[in-house]
């Protein structure tokens, strides 16, 4: 009897090992067809090039922000207007998601970049004012 209820304990244990390995399995295959849904979407390359933006404000490395948002209006009316994917690849909910994350982006890297733009003036101005000190004190 202590054997029989073993062997069943043990069965049990492994249906449930399959299992959960057949969930795990099914999670990973929808993981990967996701991957696949959003890196062959039409706005994706947007998607990068805001990200990459985001980390050159981080590290210090920024343009003239007036251009750069220019290009991206550019870009983004591009992208959005003439998609050369199949319009049954995308999913309105998946473009919804791509539009709102390439904005909320775009409006990160902005913040980030306003004080850096400040201090960049502050510093100009102090440069500026320095340099009138030093050319008005020097004799002719």
């Amino acid at each position: 009897m202590e054997m029989k209820k073993d062997e069943n304990s043990f069965l049990q244990n492994m249906k449930h090992e399959i299992n959960q390995k057949t969930k795990e399995e099914e999670e990973e295959e929808e993981n990967e067809i996701l991957k696949k849904r959003i890196s062959s979407h039409p706005l994706y390359g947007l998607l990068l090039h805001s990200h990459l933006s985001c980390l050159k404000v981080c590290s210090g490395d920024f343009d003239l922000p007036e251009m750069i948002n220019t290009v991206d209006d550019l870009a983004l009316t591009k992208l959005s207007l003439h998609s050369d994917s199949p319009p049954d690849a995308t999913s309105p909910e998946l473009d919804q998601f791509m539009e709102a994350y390439c904005l909320t982006l775009r409006e990160l890297k902005e913040a980030m970049e306003k004080p850096l733009i400040e201090t960049h003036r502050f510093m100009d101005a102090v440069y500026n004012q320095l340099n009138d000190i030093v050319l008005s004190s020097s004799p002719p």
